[in-house]
């Protein structure tokens, strides 16, 4: 499982599937993003730990326990999830495939793409198609109702989806948490790449 963050805390946690949510730091993930729970747990892990600051260094950050200042916590752990997010947006290229504006080329080439087999991860959210290309590690979104507009026939794109077995269809609700909703919601290119990690153990 591919994790993007850890967790450090010896108290209960809300689960998410791409946090490696842990007890002790024996097992923690090198080089990804940590919050750690508890100021005397920080302390012990890093002497150096400044209370009056969350950042411990560019990786490392810690918060009070729930039970201890909850405010602090839940302002602390909305804005590491935050800075998670961002760091692994900055790993996706995002482009809006304006189908209103495209060449005739330019379609067919989407076209192509969903038909080959090259390997994709997509997600219909609402009205909106993503795909993820892993070989360019780029998120396409693409308006079913603006394929409707010009007289495309959407259920077709579903149709060719549905039927590639290179194609690997996600559902927004096995990656989104309940507790990440509001902070995904504009951002939702991300869900194909998430799919993506959670069905490749290297990346």
């Amino acid at each position: 499982m591919y994790y993007l963050a850890n967790i450090l805390t010896k108290e209960p946690y809300e689960d998410d599937m791409f946090y490696n949510i842990v007890n002790t730091s024996e097992k923690l993930v090198e080089g990804i993003p940590t919050l750690i729970i508890g100021w005397e747990e920080a302390k012990e892990l890093y002497p150096e730990a400044n209370i009056l600051d969350w950042e411990i260094n560019e990786n490392t950050y810690w918060t009070f326990k729930k039970r201890v200042r909850r405010e602090r916590y839940e302002e602390d752990s909305k804005k590491f999830k935050e800075l998670v997010l961002d760091r692994t947006l900055s790993h996706v290229k995002y482009r809006f495939f304006n189908i209103l504006t495209a060449t005739q080329p330019q379609k067919e080439r989407l076209n192509n793409f969903l038909k080959d087999n090259r390997p994709k991860n997509a997600v219909i959210s609402g009205d909106m198609l993503y795909l993820y290309n892993p070989e360019t590690a780029t998120t396409s979104g693409v308006s079913l109702s603006d394929i409707s507009y010009i007289g495309g026939d959407k259920k077709k794109v579903l149709r060719l989806l549905y039927s590639n077995e290179a194609t690997h269809l996600a559902k927004e609700k096995d990656y989104i948490s309940y507790q990440s909703r509001d902070l995904i919601k504009n951002k939702k290119y991300i869900i194909p790449f998430l799919d993506y990690l959670a069905n490749n153990k290297e990346v």
